[in-house]
C-alpha cells in the first residue's frame, strides 16, 4: 500500500509540474474577471464612445527616436482606436469622440499604453520559442457618462501575464496625463507586423471584458 501511495503521489506531482510548465511556455494572456457587483456600469448604452489612448507614458520599445517616435506614437494611437471603435460595435453604436461637449448618457472608454515593445522579428523567425517576441500592455478607464464625465466606474489591464497583478476592475480618478485625451491624428505606416497582431488582440481582449457589462 505505501509504494501505492507514493506511486499515486509521484504521478500526481508531475502532472501538476507540467501543467505549470505549459502554462509558463504559452505566454497566455489573463483576461479580467468577471464583472464585479460592485461595478455599476449602465447596461445596454446608447453609444459607446472612444477616447485616443495617452501616447505621453509608458515605455515604447520600438527603435525610433525624435520625430521618428512621434510619427509612429500618433500612428499606433490611430490605427489603435480605429480597431476598438470595429469591435466595440458589436456590442453597441460606437464612434471615436473625445470633445468636451460628450453626451450625458453612455461610456466612454480611454485609457494609456503602458508598454509598446516592438521585439525582434529576426529573432521571433530565427529563434522561436518566444524570443524576440513583442509586448503589448493597456491601462483601460471606462465611464458611464450618466454618473460621471470626470470619473471612471471600471478599470483594468490587457495584455498582463498574471492575474494576481494589475488586472481587475476598480474606480477613481485617471491619473494626470489622461486629461489631455489626446489630439485627432492621420493614419501613418510603418507598425510592425508583431503589434499589428498584438493590437487586434488586445482590442477584442478590451471588447470581450466589457460584454457582460453591456448586458444581453
Amino acid at each position: 500500500m505505501p509504494r501505492i501511495v507514493a506511486l499515486f503521489a509521484s504521478v500526481t506531482f508531475m502532472a501538476v509540474a507540467t501543467a505549470l510548465f505549459l502554462t509558463g511556455c504559452t505566454g497566455s494572456i489573463h483576461t479580467a474577471p468577471l464583472p464585479s457587483s460592485d461595478v455599476k456600469l449602465t447596461p445596454h448604452p446608447p453609444v459607446i464612445m472612444i477616447a485616443p489612448f495617452d501616447i505621453n507614458t509608458g515605455r515604447w520599445l520600438v527603435g525610433r527616436e525624435g520625430i521618428d517616435l512621434v510619427d509612429f506614437k500618433r500612428s499606433f494611437q490611430t490605427n489603435f482606436a480605429e480597431q476598438l471603435e470595429t469591435r466595440l460595435l458589436k456590442l453597441a453604436p460606437a464612434q471615436q469622440r473625445w470633445v468636451d461637449d460628450l453626451p450625458d448618457h453612455g461610456w466612454l472608454v480611454a485609457g494609456e499604453f503602458i508598454v509598446v515593445d516592438q521585439g525582434s522579428r529576426a529573432l521571433r523567425t530565427g529563434i522561436g520559442g518566444g524570443a524576440g517576441e513583442t509586448t503589448l500592455e493597456t491601462k483601460v478607464y471606462v465611464y458611464d457618462l450618466s454618473i460621471s464625465k470626470t470619473e471612471y466606474l471600471l478599470s483594468f489591464r490587457t495584455g498582463v501575464p498574471d492575474p494576481q497583478h494589475g488586472t481587475g476592475a476598480g474606480s477613481g480618478s485617471a491619473p494626470a496625463g489622461l486629461s489631455a485625451l489626446g489630439e485627432p491624428v492621420s493614419t501613418l505606416s510603418g507598425l510592425g507586423s508583431g503589434l499589428k497582431l498584438d493590437t487586434t488582440r488586445t482590442c477584442r481582449e478590451i471588447a470581450d471584458i466589457l460584454a457582460p457589462y453591456v448586458g444581453n
